[in-house]
């Protein structure tokens, strides 16, 4: 889960609370995947005693409904459930074609009373840092099936030592510094919004800076910042906090000198994409500009900027510079899947079976469809 998903859940979570607070909260987490899944482990799924389905996605669709049913018997005994979903029997029932859930899903059902460890988790994104929700998958003395808990990265395990846990990884939203406020900027901040990146709009003109029309903050950070070229390397060493391996770095201010300044900052920090706007020409007047000290890291350097999607209009570009840094951030090549010969969703090793399953079905109910 994202940690846009996370905040979004949490959100939704006190509201509920606050609306109607006599109604217990429940929450399953996907803990493990056998065969093919929509969603990997670590997804959740927020609903309530009456049935519910209020926030997040353990499945393509298929068994939110079904687990916030068994959300009513979990909430009004207080004890999580394990329940295994088989799904390797549906592959035509849903619009005709196969639903893509051709495996078994084993969710962890247990009621939410507090929100801590969300709420350490949303913080911990927000500082940058990182951790790994941790969910108990047996009773033992130092706890109850289903307990969760936030530990940060330096910490091993949450429990005593031979107790079972699933530990889903949560690290802080991708940070994007778009350099330079022009309508291309705009673009780009539109759609990494949507993906919940927070976002730095920066530019040394601060009239030119309030023109832009940016995406309301909400959940998600967007500045506009002042820094003058010149100040480049400054700038990022103040905001070295902000600045680390999910930080990505476009520049796109249309004037060589000022990209060649700010690109040789850029590559003297841990950003894990730096990607310069321009022509293939341009590009290359760029990189062969750096000086010693930022020449090992040219291979860094994206530029032009992008993927190869087509178009030219600036929504097509943003979204072509947005895909590219998604593909960096998650080390894939960028192509299309169906080149792809391995899973996927980066796996880990299967558990042993958490629960016997039962059969599931992803068709969906023909009254309801809309």
């Amino acid at each position: 889960m994202t940690h846009a998903e996370l905040v979004t859940l949490l959100c939704v979570a006190r509201q509920a609370r606050l609306a109607r607070p006599t109604v217990p909260l429940a929450l399953a987490t996907l803990v493990a995947v056998e065969g093919s899944s929509y969603r990997q482990p670590g997804a959740y799924l927020l609903c309530d005693a009456e049935e519910r389905v209020l926030a997040g996605a353990i499945s393509g669709g298929c068994l939110e409904q079904d687990v916030a049913a068994r959300a009513t018997e979990v909430c009004a005994t207080g004890r999580a459930v394990l329940q295994a979903y088989d799904l390797r029997e549906d592959l035509e029932t849903i619009w005709g074609f196969g639903s893509g859930c051709d495996g078994v899903a084993h969710v962890l059902l247990a009621p939410l009373q507090s929100f801590d460890a969300l709420e350490a988790a949303v913080a911990a994104g927000v500082e940058r840092a990182t951790g790994s929700m941790w969910h108990a998958l047996a009773n033992t003395p130092a706890a109850s099936l289903g307990e969760m808990r936030f530990v940060t990265a330096d910490n091993v395990s949450p429990g005593a030592a031979g107790s079972e846990w699933f530990a889903a990884p949560m690290q802080p939203p991708v940070h994007l510094i778009i350099v330079g406020a022009t309508r291309g900027a705009e673009a780009m901040a539109r759609i990494a919004h949507v993906t919940g990146w927070r976002i730095t709009v920066v530019d040394h003109r601060a009239e030119v800076l309030e023109t832009l029309t940016l995406p309301e903050a909400s959940e998600h950070a967007i500045a506009r910042l002042v820094a003058r070229p010149d100040d480049a390397a400054t700038w990022l060493a103040t905001h070295a906090p902000v600045v680390d391996a999910r930080t990505a770095i476009a520049l796109c201010t249309h004037r060589f000198e000022h990209d060649l300044a700010w690109l040789h900052a850029a590559l003297h920090t841990p950003a894990a994409y730096v990607g310069v706007l321009g022509s293939r020409q341009r590009a290359a007047r760029l990189i062969a500009t750096l000086d010693d000290t930022a020449s090992a890291s040219r291979a860094r350097v994206h530029a032009p900027l992008g993927l190869d999607l087509g178009g030219d209009s600036p929504d097509e570009v943003a979204l072509s510079a947005v895909s590219e840094v998604q593909a960096v951030i998650h080390h894939r090549p960028g192509g299309s899947l169906r080149h792809r010969h391995t899973p996927l969703h980066t796996r880990t090793e299967t558990p042993r079976m958490l629960s016997e399953p039962v059969v599931a079905t992803c068709a969906l109910d023909s009254t309801k469809a809309p």
